[in-house]
């Protein structure tokens, strides 16, 4: 099965309509992943475990969101959740912040070859580069712990209406989210936080 079909398969599990022009985009991004997965440890997983958790849930959460404005992506890695995030929403610009060489180079590949004009790649740390981009309207994570130190850094950058997203499958949340958003089929979990800046 091609990754369109597999997408197409996933998307009707979890009720969800997309644009053909969007689900082009997202199995386009699946074929690079994998393509790039080849050469560059990406992701351990692989058919439609992998287009549902890297893909499907994503496009969950941003249909349910809806985010919009600026969205900060921390850790951005394979792509996953910022990616399908910036293609099913209405994001004015998309910051993907990933320290490591080769899956900065990664992301910047996609970011081109998709023709995402509004998404950045930054090859930095989130501590580093964070502060001379503003206060974004959204900030996300996938796989990356929220430790405090992290959070410290999150909310020098944020503002009182930032709304920070951390979609996680097995971790218990280190604050008291404003609501817990519960993925239906997985057992994904997406915590929603604004942070005190009292």
């Amino acid at each position: 099965m091609s990754h369109g079909e597999i997408l197409e398969s996933e998307l009707q599990k979890f009720q969800l309509d997309l644009p053909d022009s969007q689900k082009l985009l997202l199995a386009r991004y699946c074929d690079e992943l994998v393509h790039w997965n080849q050469k560059i440890n990406l992701t351990g997983l692989t058919g439609a475990n992998m287009v549902r958790r890297l893909v499907v849930e994503p496009v969950w959460v941003g249909l349910r969101l809806k985010p919009s404005g600026v969205l900060m992506d921390i850790g951005s890695g394979n792509g996953s959740p910022a990616i399908p995030l910036h293609i099913v929403s209405h994001l004015d610009k998309t910051h993907l912040i990933e320290a490591r060489t080769k899956r900065a180079a990664f992301l910047r590949h996609l970011a081109a070859d998709l023709k995402l004009s509004e998404l950045a790649v930054h090859h930095a740390r989130f501590q580093e580069m964070a502060p001379t981009l503003g206060s974004p309207d959204w900030i996300t994570l996938q796989g990356v712990a929220l430790s405090p130190e992290l959070v410290d850094s999150i909310r020098q950058i944020s503002s009182k209406t930032t709304t920070v997203v951390w979609i996680t499958a097995d971790a218990r949340a280190p604050m008291d989210p404003v609501e817990v958003l519960d993925m239906p089929i997985t057992r994904t979990q997406v915590f929603l936080f604004q942070l005190d800046h009292s």
